[in-house]
């Protein structure tokens, strides 16, 4: 992330002062850099949103298979526990079902993995083009 800050400041520094030496009318090759920066954002933007879109299909995709093992799991510990013919069956079951609603969710590290993984995949187009401007237009 310090290096996507970096990278961003060094290239709004630079394209802002090429702005202000520029004035009202751009030389050629001011022009280009301003329409290339304006294809830029946008083609970052759509990658962006593609890359959320896709990850946030996936995300779903493994929360709902998660969310739906528990759901099958805590109805069958359910009807266990209402089928226990005795008392020590039924502290059994109940201890069961107990243990299944205090584990869910069952990895919440998995969830915040992907998360963080789709933060960054959402990100990363946007770090590119930052970083590949940043060496394009000087950074040290």
């Amino acid at each position: 992330m310090c290096e996507l800050l970096q990278a961003t400041m060094l290239v709004i520094t630079v394209r802002t002062t090429r702005m202000v030496t520029a004035g009202a009318f751009p030389d050629d090759c001011d022009q280009r850099e301003f329409t290339l920066m304006s294809v830029e954002k946008g083609e970052a933007a759509t990658e962006s949103i593609l890359a959320l879109a896709s990850g946030w299909i996936n995300l779903t995709r493994i929360l709902t298979r998660d969310i739906n093992d528990h759901l099958w799991a805590t109805s069958g510990a359910a009807a266990m526990l209402v089928s226990s013919r005795s008392n020590a069956q039924w502290f059994e079951h109940q201890t069961t079902l107990w243990k299944l609603a205090a584990e869910f969710p069952a990895n919440p590290a998995q969830l915040a993995s992907l998360s963080t993984n789709l933060m960054q995949e959402i990100l990363a187009p946007i770090r590119n083009r930052a970083l590949a401007n940043a060496k394009r237009l000087g950074a040290p």
